[in-house]
């Protein structure tokens, strides 16, 4: 039987509705703010790239959620508190995958092989990391596999996840400032 986490605890309480909700806004109201600064076109690519985790996340919530692949009494949560959830977790993933692709476009200026050192960053820190937090959450019952799923798929898609962002910036990065700019008349 799943319990709540702490997260889904305060979450269900008015608090934490309120705290999610004035998260969410306030923090997606900085993304914007900061992206649609008109002198650093480039944000646009960075901010494009980086939205890439947090809504394939998302996403991946929804469908594994809905065919019990994943498990996680977070879906059980009111409709506000689950909205205001998605919202700030879109925000805020949304911001720390921009200061990672600030990280990576710093890689990318010195070494031709930013994508290769990316890839083993992947492997040799996140890779442990999900292991560790998803071991963790399967032994406190916050979450459940469903369908065979086991600790290693979900590695393999949260290692997927993390690559996307990149993936998006360098395909945006190879097709010039017109991918994602808009020009006057």
């Amino acid at each position: 039987m799943l319990t709540d986490s702490p997260f889904t605890v305060f979450a269900r309480s008015t608090l934490g509705g309120a705290v999610l909700l004035a998260g969410a806004v306030v923090t997606s109201v900085a993304v914007v703010a900061w992206v649609s600064r008109a002198q650093k076109k480039d944000r646009r690519r960075a901010a494009t790239a980086a939205v890439s985790f947090p809504a394939s996340i998302i996403l991946l919530n929804v469908v594994l959620g809905r065919l019990g692949v994943w498990q996680s009494t977070l879906y059980t949560l009111p409709p506000l508190a689950l909205v205001s959830t998605m919202v700030l977790f879109l925000a805020v993933g949304t911001v720390l995958m921009i200061l990672l692709l600030l990280g990576y476009r710093q890689l990318a200026a010195h070494s031709r092989h930013a994508p290769l050192v990316y890839g083993w960053l992947l492997l040799v820190v996140f890779a442990p990391l999900i292991v560790l937090a998803d071991s963790i959450a399967l032994a406190e019952q916050y979450l459940a596999f469903g369908h065979g799923y086991t600790i290693w798929m979900d590695t393999a898609v949260g290692l997927m996840t993390l690559a996307l962002p990149v993936l998006v910036f360098e395909l945006l990065q190879r097709r010039g400032p017109s991918a994602t700019t808009h020009r006057a008349p």
